[in-house]
């Protein structure tokens, strides 16, 4: 049942990350104790909502603006994951044209999954073509930056 779920919040993640044209289809591996294969058909159909304007737009009005870099793993999917990165060490006056430095400009993270390609280990001891499984993970990413007062910890 947990594999199920798991299978579902990825599905939810790739639907939002993967852009491709073209119809993918992989296996997912469960860890568990019962782990099965699960055959995913990705539908190419979905658009990425990652790269929109409104994302763009939100990432410059904020008090602690960020920008959008691609983190590649070629054994990762999807391979591309765009992730945020604070412009400032403080965060910028309601102006928008000084930075305040009495607050921090903090990143947000969020954990998503994502399948891992890993040599499928039957095929390699056969010593035929090399085949792959996808094995479900998660990875934390940075979706964007906040303001916060900062942390003090008084000495005594």
């Amino acid at each position: 049942m947990l594999l199920v779920l798991r299978v579902f919040l990825f599905l939810g993640l790739v639907s939002l990350l993967s852009a491709s044209k073209r119809s993918r289809e992989v296996s997912v591996q469960g860890t568990g104790p019962r782990g099965r294969t699960v055959r995913l058909v990705l539908d190419p159909s979905v658009k990425s909502y990652l790269y929109s304007q409104s994302a763009l737009n939100l990432a410059n009005a904020s008090l602690s603006p960020w920008i959008y870099t691609n983190s590649m793993n070629a054994s990762r999917f999807p391979e591309r994951i765009s992730q945020a990165k604070c412009q400032t060490s403080g965060c910028l006056s309601l102006q928008g044209v000084e930075e305040d430095l009495t607050l921090e400009a903090k990143p947000i993270k969020y954990q998503v999954l994502v399948l891992h390609r890993v040599p499928w280990q039957t095929a390699l001891k056969k010593g035929g073509k090399k085949k792959y499984e996808y094995v479900l993970g998660t990875e934390v990413i940075t979706v964007g930056c906040t303001c916060v007062r900062p942390s003090v910890v008084p000495q005594h």
